[in-house]
């Protein structure tokens, strides 16, 4: 069976919560320093990481970026708030949260009354998944809503599942440890994600299988994949995919619902903010790094990456520098 850690002093916390699951977590204790403690079991198998931790004391926690995971948070009993892309929200019995990769995260207050159950997504595995739902390339991460019911319906099912999981995974005998059983129940657990939470796919997920993207707008996503980084006009993009503009434009709109010159933004937008993350601030500037992506205006990009990463430009160039 697997065993339980325990930890009395916030340091070993840290280490114990890094080494499990997000190595630069930062813990303060909230309520009584003499009552604190920290236990925690987590497992894993294949591309999924399953969790329960209970603190002793109220705490506040600040995780980094998720970097390549999705996440999601099941309090089974009391309550956890949290800062995730510029909106504070509570986890509670009938309220999970769900979390993005490359976005700061922080826990501003989890109860000494809570458990909580986590799973923990590598974003590889949630982004295949989609494609093969859609029949097509998703460039960016999934925008899951920032909170998904729990206490009824398909998002009950959901995180009963994830109890199972978390429970068999324990026990040494369990027939979910043979990856014969294990990988296809993980694969239907990331597939009821997709199913249950709510993002801008769902619709298109749920209901009766369409027709398979079009080679026009394949051949066209191809390009900009390879290319995004060149100063592609719609124009050549139609040229290139040997369509029309018109065709080109009604393609996307229909199949993917936006614009080329719409997901090449996006693209951009995505691999900027890689770099920023990746980039020697000592050497790099906000300006070198969008100009390089194909953004000219510096005060539209930082509003648009603020908008969708929660912070600026700056400040995520700047998190390399601060002390881990």
């Amino acid at each position: 069976m697997t065993s339980w850690m325990h930890a009395n002093t916030v340091i070993e916390a840290e280490t114990l919560c890094g080494m499990a699951l997000y190595p630069h977590q930062e813990l303060e204790i909230l309520g009584n320093e003499e009552q604190f403690s920290l236990q925690q079991r987590i497992v894993k198998l294949g591309p999924v990481t399953v969790g329960e931790i209970a603190f002793g004391a109220d705490v506040r926690l600040e995780c980094g970026e998720l970097h390549d995971s999705y996440h999601v948070n099941i309090p089974m009993t009391g309550r956890i708030e949290s800062e995730h892309r510029g909106i504070r929200v509570t986890a509670d019995s009938e309220y999970a949260t769900v979390y993005q990769p490359e976005i700061h995260t922080a826990l501003p207050y989890w109860s000494a009354t809570t458990r909580l159950l986590c799973v923990k997504f590598d974003r590889s595995v949630v982004d295949a998944a989609l494609r093969d739902a859609l029949g097509n390339t998703v460039t960016t991460q999934i925008n899951f809503g920032h909170t998904m019911q729990i206490h009824s319906g398909g998002g009950r099912a959901w995180a009963q599942m994830v109890m199972m999981l978390n429970d068999q995974l324990s026990r040494p005998d369990s027939i979910l440890r043979e990856p014969l059983v294990g990988l296809p129940f993980i694969d239907t657990l990331v597939r009821g994600l997709l199913v249950v939470a709510d993002h801008p796919y769902r619709n298109a997920i749920v209901k009766p299988i369409g027709p398979v993207r079009s080679r026009l707008v394949k051949t066209a996503v191809d390009i900009i994949e390879a290319d995004a980084h060149l100063p592609l006009t719609v124009s050549a993009i139609a040229a290139r995919s040997y369509g029309s503009v018109r065709a080109l434009q009604q393609s996307f709109h229909r199949e993917l619902e936006t614009t080329p010159m719409a997901y090449l933004r996006e693209v951009r937008l995505r691999r900027a903010h890689r770099a920023l993350v990746e980039a020697d601030p000592s050497v790099a500037t906000v300006a070198s790094i969008a100009y390089g992506w194909g953004f000219t205006n510096l005060g539209r990009f930082a509003e648009t990456h603020a908008a969708r990463y929660g912070e600026t430009p700056a400040v995520t160039l700047r998190r390399t520098l601060l002390p881990h």
